[in-house]
């Protein structure tokens, strides 16, 4: 939201010379400026709030409504199946894994020795 320069006329004041300052001195005007600029951004979105429910209760709508929103909370999809998954590997003793994550302790020394994955493959 910008602001025309005649929005907010200030008298004109003489540019602040930084240099003249120590860096723990910036580091404070930085520091309060930061401050300020997180106060006026938490009191621009309240009076922005409080505009736009007025103007909905005005219309008769509700928030959700007014911004398209379902008023039930939205359940979060998976990309994956949950659960066990299907072994995909069987190793000498009879052990098993999925495939998923990583490689596991008794798949370890026969990969070091040479073996692949694919040997121990489930038929």
């Amino acid at each position: 939201m910008a602001r025309s320069p005649q929005a907010h006329a200030k008298p004109e004041t003489l540019p602040v010379e930084f240099s003249s300052y120590s860096f723990d001195e910036l580091l404070e005007l930085k520091k309060g400026l930061d401050d300020e600029l997180q106060s006026r951004k938490a009191r621009e979105i309240e009076e922005l709030r409080s505009k736009v429910t007025e103007s909905a209760q005005t219309l008769g709508v509700s928030i959700h409504e007014l911004f398209g929103l379902s008023s039930q909370p939205v359940k979060r999809q998976t990309r994956h199946a949950r659960g066990k998954q299907p072994a995909k590997y069987r190793g000498p003793n009879g052990e098993e894994w999925s495939g998923r994550g990583p490689a596991p302790r008794w798949m370890k020394p026969y990969l070091a020795k040479g073996q692949t994955k694919g040997d121990f493959l489930i038929k």
